[in-house]
């Protein structure tokens, strides 16, 4: 029989908590640790969308990138939407842990998975002295140019578009460095490793002028692009399984929780 801490047990020791950024509410959000498990959902957000899809295919487990409770609910009034979805979860006995900063930060976590799409070669860390640093770095076999490369970006992770930042001194992409999510706040670092491009969501527009005027390009695909956790956690649940002889069922969430829309 295998609970849910076996489960968590097993992501903790791929991406433990002691690595997770300061500040950052991770790790075991919902539930009860001593249930049996039978199905284990992937998910990127955890939503009510989400939670009703984990109702209905008899999940037992949520494993997600995001975690549910970022902030502390201030009552447990059910009209909030908020709050009816941990009283759904709570109903149907469906436990939530999420993996978040520990696992951007974890070797073969977010961050390599998302720098491997894009086949860039020589890849290290964002900050080499830290054995478990925030970003990655990689080089181009051959320079492009910013536009190319964007366009590269965008096909990559399947987005209908992207925006970009043009560095001031117009310089072509060879060194590039990617955050997944919300990551301008650390582009000092990538220039400090001498990347030309920085690749992260959300960039908020004063840093984008500071970044431009840096001499950093900047791409900026959104997100949601770290719905890459769906499929690669799946992946990592499979071999857990077959490694610990698991009588278990995975599934990978259908739900698409980017709040966007393109037109």
């Amino acid at each position: 029989m295998v609970k849910v801490q076996d489960v968590i047990d097993q992501v903790e020791e791929y991406a433990p908590l002691s690595i997770k950024m300061d500040g950052d509410p991770t790790g075991f959000q919902i539930g009860d640790r001593t249930r049996e498990v039978n199905r284990v959902m992937t998910t990127l957000d955890v939503r009510p969308e989400v939670v009703q899809e984990a109702i209905d295919k008899k999940v037992d487990l949520i494993l997600a990138h995001h975690p549910i409770m970022f902030r502390a609910a201030k009552n447990l009034d059910l009209s909030s939407a908020q709050n009816k979805m941990y009283s759904d979860l709570l109903k149907h006995d469906i436990s939530v842990n999420a993996s978040h900063t520990n696992m951007d930060k974890a070797h073969g976590g977010m961050n390599d998975w998302l720098i491997e799409e894009l086949k860039l070669e020589n890849i290290s860390y964002l900050d080499p002295d830290d054995e478990y640093s925030i970003g990655r770095v990689g080089e181009l076999a051959e320079p492009m140019d910013l536009l190319d490369f964007a366009k590269k970006v965008r096909d990559t992770y399947n987005l209908p578009n992207l925006r970009y930042v043009k560095s001031q001194f117009g310089q072509q992409v060879k060194k590039v460095a990617i955050i997944g999510g919300d990551a301008g706040k650390f582009y000092p670092e990538v220039k400090e490793v001498g990347a030309d491009t920085f690749i992260t969501g959300d960039v908020y527009y004063h840093t984008a002028h500071d970044m431009m005027a840096s001499g950093l390009n900047v791409i900026d695909p959104g997100h949601h692009i770290e719905a890459i956790f769906i499929k690669k956690m799946a992946e990592l649940l499979n071999s857990w399984k077959k490694a610990n002889h698991w009588d278990i069922d995975i599934v990978q969430s259908e739900v698409s929780t980017e709040p966007y829309n393109f037109i």
